[in-house]
């Protein structure tokens, strides 16, 4: 199947929903409608967007509260992520209020940081420029941007404002409205993503994947504290072995 039909207009409003009551029992009592208004319309617009951009990747409702046990339990929009051949991602969100589709990596590790401001410090500097200025309609990600030139780097650099970046991401949102119920999100979203391959397609080239991470050890379980033997017990096993 290669067609969407969007998602009802029911499923914002279930998305608020749970974002102001996230807790398992609304979600107990909500699953089977979560499922047929907000999960089964993005599997089906991953299966389309499959098509021109590989398998994407549906995100679970329920969040990994592992390791932020402070979290609450439940996502409060739905979404799915494409992984370019050279490690970019493409990636598309619906919440409660629009729906936002981006490109690029959100996050550099120690490795590709380095390989993005090289590469922004010679040529291909200015070709990533160029890039973005014929990317227009996206707003850039600055959440991870420095405030102030890195360190080693002078302020003075003609690409000082990219070279303060820590991730690179574009991202195009649109209010929610009723061409949610339409084959509209399914069009909006190719074609933000087709115009981001210039960008992604740099972003392979110079700065590629992340190097892969180790899985994090589970917490081991706390040991049972057993209680301390009394000067007398011990006397006593001492006397009988």
């Amino acid at each position: 199947m290669t067609d969407h039909n969007g998602w009802p207009i029911e499923a914002p409003t279930l998305l608020a929903e749970i974002a102001a009551d996230n807790t398992l029992e609304f979600w107990r009592a909500n699953r089977e409608r979560h499922e047929e208004l907000v999960l089964a319309p993005m599997r089906e617009l991953a299966v389309a967007l499959a098509v021109d951009f590989g398998q994407l990747r549906v995100l679970r409702p329920q969040v990994n509260r592992r390791f932020r046990p402070e979290v609450p339990p439940f996502r409060t929009d739905t979404g799915g992520v494409a992984t370019t051949g050279g490690g970019s991602l493409l990636g598309v969100v619906l919440s409660a209020t629009a729906l936002s589709a981006s490109g690029g990596i959100w996050g550099f590790d120690r490795a590709q940081l380095q390989r993005f401001r090289a590469a922004v410090d010679g040529p291909p500097g200015a070709d990533l420029e160029a890039v973005l200025t014929a990317t227009p309609g996206f707003e850039v990600h600055r959440g991870r941007a420095l405030a102030s030139a890195p360190r080693g780097w002078s302020s003075g650099h003609p690409r000082i404002a990219l070279l303060r970046h820590r991730g690179l991401q574009l991202t195009r949102s649109w209010e929610l409205g009723p061409w949610l119920e339409s084959g509209e999100p399914l069009r909006r979203v190719r074609a933000a993503w087709h115009a981001l391959a210039p960008l992604l397609g740099w972003l392979d080239e110079h700065v590629g994947a992340a190097d892969p991470v180790a899985a994090r050890p589970r917490p081991a379980p706390a040991a049972e504290v057993q209680p301390a033997a009394s000067a007398e017990s011990t006397s006593d096993t001492s006397r009988s072995a």
